[in-house]
């Protein structure tokens, strides 16, 4: 009898255990707009002149924050907003624009020394990823996942982690755990 209260108990901590988990992640889901939701690692700094700084640059971007390693090293996350007028399968947009597209408008001296590090699609938690990396000049590195409604849009959206190198294994892990929460 004792150890059937036991099991009993352990499974009642488990199931309880993952609940909590599941509503404490919900309250920390970011809504980036209508469509597009997800969480990211606790603490994060908003980073507002930068942001601001970006947009002009490259209106695409839609939020910017700023959290660290465990190393403490600065990760830089952000995620884009890409719009076509045309519907395409987030497959095709990811190989013909994404992985597959030359870095040339990024001026020429950055261009030169960007390097495609590698690009994947994989099935992971009943969902179809696909992520790229790369390093966009030397000590530097990009972690990017891309989503689409549906996997089929006018609209699709990346999320980037941008940091030092040596923290590639690192970001590719947080990356991948930010991908699974996305919600569109």
């Amino acid at each position: 009898m004792k150890k059937i209260f036991t099991a009993l108990f352990s499974v009642f901590l488990l199931a309880f255990g993952m609940y909590s988990f599941t509503i404490i992640q919900e309250k920390q889901r970011i809504k980036i707009n209508e469509d597009f939701s997800l969480v990211i690692p606790l603490p994060n700094v908003e980073v507002e002149e930068l942001f601001l700084a970006i947009t002009k640059a490259n209106p695409n971007v839609v939020f910017l924050r700023l959290f660290l390693t465990s190393k403490n090293e600065e990760v830089l996350f952000a995620v884009s907003r890409y719009e076509t007028t045309k519907a395409l399968s987030l497959r095709s947009a990811f190989y013909e624009q994404t992985a597959n597209h030359k870095a040339n408008n990024l001026g020429e001296d950055v261009s030169k020394k960007y390097k495609l590090i590698s690009f994947r699609e994989y099935k992971k938690s009943n969902r179809t990823l696909y992520t790229k990396v790369s390093r966009p000049f030397e000590g530097h590195c990009n972690v990017m996942y891309y989503f689409m409604k549906n996997n089929f849009s006018n609209v699709m959206y990346e999320i980037k982690l941008s940091g030092k190198f040596s923290e590639k294994e690192e970001m590719e892990s947080l990356a991948e755990k930010i991908a699974l929460s996305v919600k569109l």
